[in-house]
């Protein structure tokens, strides 16, 4: 039940710091108007993937250092 929690912190963390992470690219200024909520759609997919993607690395790297 632990190791689910921390999973799911872990998961939760880790999308939060790639959304802080790409707001410091000014991506709106090379965006049209009118394709604004395709690209904060585009935002939180390409936000999740990379939380995603950190976390696993986190959760895999943890576990491979705790076994051995």
């Amino acid at each position: 039940m632990v190791y689910h929690i921390v999973n799911l912190v872990v998961y939760v963390i880790s999308i939060a710091l790639a959304m802080i992470a790409l707001s410091c690219f000014q991506f709106e200024k090379s965006i049209k108007k009118s394709k604004l909520r395709e690209f904060y759609l585009f935002y939180i997919i390409a936000s999740v993937a990379l939380g995603y993607l950190f976390a696993s690395f986190i959760l895999s790297f943890g576990t491979l250092s705790f076994y051995s």
